[in-house]
């Protein structure tokens, strides 16, 4: 899991110029929270790559690291390097899609079994999940990334190289007031534990 640990100021940063820097905070800590549980749920090996500081993270069983230096398609082209190194297939997810579940989890896991690539789209255009057989830079580098083109252009690429590639149901997720709307409707009244 790619994730940044709450940290005021740091966090959901448009969407906390609608709701502020509070309100913001506190969502990136339910969210981190329900990810961090559907890992565990899933019964997948699973590590946390975070930016900030890890005395920030809630309590989980994973093995922590930093991410990397640069932007983000670096940092995660160099994370799924090191996880290939180590003889597994990387799978990389956010934390800001409430309705990830372990069973999504799992299901992207065996897809890597049929398939070079899998992706988990997101209804605003990009992805809140990569996996990849072996990591691939042609797929995170020199991406323009926050826009609503990133999984088609991943898509694209990945078409170009020959890959085979299995796209899972398109989610949705919060990074903006129409997310959190979503979030809240499905949740009945405001986003919660």
């Amino acid at each position: 899991m790619f994730t940044r640990v709450p940290s005021l100021g740091r966090v959901k940063t448009r969407l906390a110029r609608v709701v502020g820097e509070v309100a913001a905070l506190e969502l990136q800590r339910v969210l981190l929270e329900r990810t961090i549980r559907t890992l565990m749920e899933s019964n997948l090996d699973a590590e946390l790559w975070i930016d900030g500081d890890r005395n920030g993270l809630p309590p989980h069983p994973f093995e922590v690291h930093y991410q990397p230096d640069g932007d983000l398609g670096e940092r995660m082209f160099a994370v799924c390097l090191d996880i290939a190194a180590r003889k597994r297939s990387p799978i990389v997810i956010g934390s800001d899609c409430p309705v990830l579940d372990a069973a999504y989890l799992r299901s992207a896991a065996a897809a890597l079994a049929r398939a070079d690539l899998v992706t988990g789209p997101v209804a605003d255009g990009g992805y809140v999940l990569i996996g990849m057989s072996q990591p691939r830079a042609d797929l995170f580098l020199r991406m323009v990334w926050s826009t609503p083109t990133v999984h088609a252009e991943t898509l694209a690429r990945a078409d170009a190289a020959g890959l085979r590639t299995i796209v899972l149901n398109e989610l949705w997720d919060v990074d903006d007031a129409a997310g959190l709307r979503r979030w809240r409707e499905l949740a009945g009244t405001s986003p919660g534990r």
